[in-house]
């Protein structure tokens, strides 16, 4: 478990039940991978359902929360357990990549809108901008807030998570929901680490431990030269990979080739993760 820097405190210090749910493995999504990135662009998408991301158009699916990760040593090490923890993981990301998404996709319509912003609109502005850490001036879009409210790749999202929970099965991954090694520092709070003073952040749901560990990137000023590349890519035109976003996450961990060990990760199971994604395409899930 390598150290990553979060913001202090927990999202919740309940720690889940040891009962494993096998039935969680069930998740699924409508995923459709596409070949351009989202560049930025003075024009929003039509409001849809279905919102692009970087690699992706996602239809929002109808997702379990899964209050408790799936205990996946049930699974031999190799294909069968990487089949489940993306079975379980993809949709997720993808779903919080869509919610970012449809947020980005809105500043951009009212940032480019003629009419004065309504009281709803500067309420909703308010709140992203609070939310995302941004000083706003009243009914202004500033590109600070556009440089923050952006998606990450899911190779990346997937990588780290391969990486911090060893494919899930990590005890601070199983007892906290927390597949991202994502740290806490109030006395007391979360789930220790076993021979160490550490503490990791225990999340209700999978679900709210990978938005956090996306807001994480999008707020937290140790990942302002992330936030700054994958800004600068966007405006250029250029692809948002993972490999370029890797590069710049300097200071997640304390181990001194962390980026190395995502990239050699990435180039092993980079194709299994967009093949899974593609696989996810053809499911029966229905739209929420």
């Amino acid at each position: 478990m390598s150290r990553s820097f979060s913001p202090a405190g927990g999202r919740s210090t309940r720690r889940p039940g040891l009962s494993r749910r096998a039935t969680a493995l069930a998740l699924t999504a409508v995923l459709t991978l596409a070949q351009a990135p989202f560049p930025m662009s003075a024009q929003a998408e039509p409001a849809s359902e279905t919102a692009p991301t970087l690699y992706s158009s996602v239809t929002q699916p109808a997702l379990d929360p899964v209050s408790e990760l799936p205990d996946l040593r049930e699974y031999k090490a190799g294909a069968k357990r990487k089949a489940a923890f993306l079975g379980l993981l993809v949709p997720l990301v993808q779903a919080e990549n869509a919610q970012i998404q449809r947020d980005r996709n809105w500043l951009f319509a009212i940032s480019t809108q003629v009419n004065p912003l309504r009281d709803d609109e500067k309420a909703r502005l308010a709140r992203l901008c609070d939310a995302y850490g941004v000083s706003c001036k009243p009914g202004q879009v500033s590109p600070e807030l556009l440089s923050r409210v952006n998606t990450i790749p899911l190779e990346m999202v997937v990588i780290q998570a391969v990486e911090e929970s060893g494919w899930g099965t990590s005890r601070i991954a199983r007892e906290s929901n927390n597949l991202f090694g994502m740290r806490c520092f109030s006395p007391g709070c979360g789930i220790a680490q076993n021979g160490t003073s550490r503490r990791f952040q225990v999340f209700d749901s999978v679900r709210d431990g990978v938005r956090a560990y996306l807001h994480n990137l999008n707020t937290h000023g140790a990942y302002s030269q992330l936030r700054q590349e994958r800004m600068t890519l966007a405006t250029r035109g250029r692809s948002i990979s993972a490999e370029r976003l890797i590069g710049k996450l300097h200071n997640y961990s304390t181990s001194p080739d962390y980026q190395q060990q995502l990239l050699a990760l990435l180039r092993t199971n980079g194709e299994l993760i967009r093949d899974h994604g593609l696989d996810a395409s053809d499911s029966d899930a229905s739209p929420a």
